[in-house]
């Protein structure tokens, strides 16, 4: 096929977010990038390709480069006039409206002044003879006359100067009042977003930052501290990278703000795609914190992105040594060790892998459901069918989609943990083994996560008609009703005596109860799991909140504090706890 038919050909699919796009042909992918309306850090593939970055695709490079330069381009003109606009808002003048009027000068034509006239009249023949004596008050000019003309002038200018500068002093306080209230506002939002960030509500933090910044123009130390939320969570990794730069130009930095500041930097670069420069970044903050755990976990998850299995592999095990408690480090670790153990055919490290995740996805859900499909992906490579059976059965016990429910570090490209790369593992398990209703389920799983509820829905289908009693596939079948909104199809589905020994079917009823506002059913669902496990952050964040509900505020808190020591980045317990200590 000539480089133009390639070109032409319809064979590209674009993986933006969730979504799958196309197909389209080249120039059309080309269109698409340079509109914005997909992005270089999206996925694409050929019908016999494998998905990968567009900004690392060689057809593509150009294109990458020239809307790089541009963003280059943009974001400093952006960041020019931004501070021109400042500038100028701040040099406004008052409206004319405001301006004093001038008095005028009074005379008797002045509407509104009731001035009479005492010009005498001329006198004609016949009123002469027959006029009698009357008073004469003098003319115009006589001095008197003019003596009060003058005071009655003065007192109505004195008066209408003295409102004039009233009405400007109104004004002038009410903008001032005005300035102040959009000061405390901006201020407010923005300590808002500091205290969000320190509790790990990230989400939160930015949407009080971005509001803050419409009312103000954040301060530089403002922005510093912000910038790796903007980074990790709004993937604005250029404007963040440039105020960390900006922030290790200045002079005073501690040891730990320089440390953050190279961090983010890496973070950046990683998001990007720049290894290199990720790599070289990561250094310069071992240089001043040799042990830092961010750095070094994001050094293996390079040598990962890079290929290099044995050394990521390596790294990561180190790490995990070294700090038990970091479910990336052991996730990266489990990755690392199946992606050597098939290039190398070396199948030594499977099986204590495989102990290690077992041992440690009992104390919490982060990373529990993609642990768990990593154990069943192991079980496949070493060809052990019992053990498989287990897993798959083990995989299917939990609740689909927690791990969005946990905070992820800002400081770590963390993303390498997402169902997109999963993906590869469920394909390739459901391709090698025999297909049966429970391996169905398990594929429809991997779907869900992945947002094609289409594709979910047609394997459900066929696992359900293959074993319409299997409580593991009745369970998938629940919560991906669940999923499309279907509850009450749900709930019957939840309430079969099949299903009824199983953990996941109490969590799955609590979790339905939770989103009805229903605080007795979501009590009698939870209650029955907290029977059994009294450390799990679902379970307990379910019971706080129906303590709450039932005004037992001292009932939640003791439910929140649990819940924490348990699991200290669950979200839906940060922000119970946010809301019983504002409330």
């Amino acid at each position: 096929m000539t480089k133009t038919e390639q070109n032409t050909e319809k064979n590209w699919l674009i993986k933006s977010s969730t979504r799958i796009l196309g197909p389209f042909d080249f120039s059309e992918v080309a269109e698409l990038l340079k509109s914005r309306q997909v992005s270089v850090i999206d996925e694409i593939r050929q019908p016999h390709g494998r998905w990968s970055y567009i900004r690392e695709n060689a057809l593509f490079l150009e294109i990458v480069k020239n809307i790089r330069d541009e963003q280059d381009t943009v974001a400093e003109n952006t960041m020019t006039q931004s501070v021109a606009q400042y500038t100028q808002t701040k040099t406004d003048h008052l409206p004319d409206e405001l301006t004093p009027t001038p008095v005028p000068h009074f005379d008797s034509s002045f509407p509104g002044r009731n001035i009479k006239d005492v010009t005498p009249s001329v006198q004609t023949p016949a009123t002469i003879g027959n006029s009698t004596p009357t008073k004469s008050y003098g003319s115009s000019g006589d001095s008197r006359v003019q003596g009060r003309l003058k005071e009655k002038s003065n007192h109505l200018r004195w008066a209408l100067l003295s409102i004039a500068i009233v009405v400007v002093g109104l004004v002038t306080f009410s903008i001032s009042q005005k300035d102040k209230n959009k000061s405390v506002g901006h201020d407010e939002l923005m300590s808002q977003a500091l205290r969000y960030k320190s509790m790990g509500l990230y989400e939160k933090a930015l949407q009080s930052f971005t509001k803050g910044s419409k009312l103000k123009i954040p301060s530089d130390d403002l922005k510093v501290q912000m910038a790796p939320v903007l980074i990790s969570e709004d993937r604005q990794s250029l404007l963040g990278r440039r105020i960390l730069e900006g922030a290790l130009a200045q002079e005073g930095l501690s040891r730990s703000q320089i440390v953050e500041a190279y961090l983010g930097i890496a973070v950046s670069y990683m998001m990007d795609g720049d290894l290199k420069q990720g790599e070289d970044t990561l250094n310069k903050a071992i240089g001043y914190e040799p042990f830092n755990l961010s750095a070094l976990l994001n050094l293996s998850i390079i040598e990962l992105k890079k290929g290099q299995f044995q050394k990521a592999m390596e790294g990561f095990s180190a790490i995990f040594k070294r700090h038990p408690e970091s479910m990336l480090a052991l996730f990266g670790q489990a990755i690392a060790t199946v992606e050597y153990a098939k290039s190398s055919s070396d199948l030594s490290s499977i099986k204590k892998l495989m102990s290690d995740i077992k041992e440690n996805i009992k104390t919490t859900g982060y990373l529990r459901e993609e642990l768990s499909l990593v154990l069943v992906y192991a079980s496949s490579l070493l060809g052990d069918v019992d053990t498989l059976n287990q897993s798959v059965v083990h995989f299917l016990g939990q609740v689909p989609g927690q791990s969005t429910l946990y905070t992820h570090p800002l400081l770590v490209d963390w993303r390498f943990t997402q169902w997109d790369y999963l993906e590869k593992y469920c394909a390739e398990i459901f391709r090698q083994q025999t297909p049966h209703a429970e391996l169905k389920a398990l594929r429809a799983v991997c779907l869900m996560e992945l947002n094609r509820d289409t594709d979910a829905d047609k394997f459900i289908q066929e696992a359900v008609t293959e074993a319409p009693k299997d409580p593991y596939v009745l369970a998938v079948q629940a919560s991906f009703l669940n999923k499309m909104g279907r509850t009450q199809e749900a709930m019957a589905v939840l309430n079969m005596p099949e299903l009824k020994p199983l953990k996941v079917r109490n969590l799955l009823l609590g979790m339905i109860c939770f989103e009805a506002k229903d605080a007795a059913c979501a009590q009698k669902a939870y209650g029955e799991v907290y029977r059994l496990s009294k450390q799990n952050a679902m379970v307990l964040h379910g019971l706080a909140w129906s303590a709450l509900e039932n005004k037992n505020r001292a009932g939640a808190y003791d439910y929140v504090r649990a819940g924490l020591q348990a699991e200290p980045n669950y979200i839906p317990l940060l922000e119970l706890r946010e809301r019983l200590e504002s409330e």
